[in-house]
């Protein structure tokens, strides 16, 4: 397979005179080279930082994320964070003010009385009219534009205290109910549930929602495009009484979770098998999604080796050529294959969508590099299979 070229950055310069001649053209070459590596190099970094959030970017925002208070009937009071997305309108889970007659949001050092909802528990969203409240609505920004590895902020209330701000990468953006879930290693408590997910610019991108315990470094937020599309006219709106409704997609039983959700749980579980059998009914029903092909190359790599897994990962990039995970998986492939040429375009690829992944990468090749010195001196062969524990590592 041949690389896919990369363009990561375009730049042009003005055209100047050069002497004529053979030594002539080849200084000017050599020059013409010294001068775009320079400029490539720092129109990478000035769009590297311009990207790359930092705390007085959220300080402002503070005044618009607030902590919400629901007290339950039985007796409970749950507590969670909220954004406001319209004047006097704050957003938060569902999960949060569920069997809740009485809600109030803290902010601007004092509490407000909620008066009214809108709900969509199926998707764990609800809104809140809070008529006296007069934070600051955020800029709704796209979760669709967002790609794998691009920095983001949480903030909200973790553990239900005080404010707080994370912040992380984008580690992968998965397809549902024409949306993205937000996979991130912004780190976050139930607290922070209903908080915010921005992008560098302090943009609202998603809505923090819920974590993935048997990964532990995987924390999802609901795309601020379900906001957009549910944000409630006038007559939408219903006085505010206990919620009851359906449960939301991620809590319930594993036959009924969306397709990545279920590919999570067994890659942990190991169960391969299973995994692909997944993988192939998620393919077949969404066959321009390239994750579950990725899915389908991890599993084939246990179960059938490289060389099928090889060919999975190849048709995920034919999908999603820029799929850090697809060429993470292809050069993992490669590697068990013994091409070393191939693996070098995969990693030289994936290093420039996703440091980070890369890295870890170079760590994997070692270890593979490693054990399969050990085994050609013991005299044992080895296919080096694409283990679980690789499989389940950041995405």
């Amino acid at each position: 397979m041949s690389a896919i070229r990369p363009a990561p950055c375009i730049f042009s310069t003005a055209r100047r005179r050069v002497r004529c001649g053979a030594r002539g053209l080849h200084r000017a070459a050599v020059r013409a080279r010294e001068i775009s590596v320079a400029w490539i190099a720092l129109v990478c970094a000035v769009a590297a930082s311009a990207e790359t959030p930092t705390r007085v970017t959220f300080v402002p925002l503070s005044n618009s994320v607030v902590r919400v208070e629901a007290a339950r009937t039985d007796g409970t009071l749950s507590v969670g964070s909220g954004v406001t997305v319209a004047p006097s309108v704050v957003v938060t889970n569902c999960h949060v003010i569920r069997g809740a007659p009485a809600v109030r949001v803290s902010g601007l050092g004092r509490l407000w009385e909620a008066t009214e909802q809108h709900a969509d528990t199926l998707h764990d969203l609800c809104f809140l009219r809070v008529p006296t409240w007069r934070g600051n609505p955020v800029v709704l920004g796209s979760a669709d534009n967002l790609r794998e590895a691009q920095p983001v902020a949480a903030l909200g209330y973790s553990g239900g205290t005080s404010i707080s701000l994370k912040l992380g990468h984008v580690l992968a953006l998965h397809s549902l109910d024409l949306g993205r879930i937000i996979e991130s290693d912004t780190a976050f408590t139930s607290g922070a549930s209903g908080g915010g997910l921005f992008d560098a610019n302090g943009t609202l991108v998603g809505v923090l929602t819920f974590r993935d315990r048997a990964k532990g470094s995987s924390f999802y937020s609901l795309p601020v495009e379900w906001i957009r599309d549910r944000l409630p006219q006038e007559n939408q709106w219903s006085t505010l009484d206990a919620l009851g409704g359906e449960r939301p997609f991620w809590q319930g039983n594993t036959d009924t979770l969306p397709y990545f959700m279920r590919a999570n749980i067994l890659e942990t579980q190991g169960r391969w098998r299973a995994l692909l059998e997944v993988a192939d009914r998620w393919s077949s029903s969404f066959p321009q999604e390239s994750e579950a092909l990725v899915v389908r190359g991890r599993a084939l790599q246990e179960l059938e080796g490289p060389s099928a897994a090889a060919a999975a990962f190849t048709e995920a990039l034919r999908l999603a050529p820029d799929s850090p995970a697809a060429w993470y998986g292809l050069a993992m492939a490669y590697e068990a294959l013994g091409d070393g040429p191939a693996v070098q375009r995969a990693r030289a690829r994936l290093d420039l969508l996703d440091g980070d992944l890369a890295a870890q990468l170079e760590g994997e090749l070692a270890r593979s590099k490693h054990s399969r010195e050990t085994d050609s001196g013991s005299g044992r062969v080895s296919n080096l299979p694409f283990s679980g524990d690789q499989a389940a590592g950041r995405r």
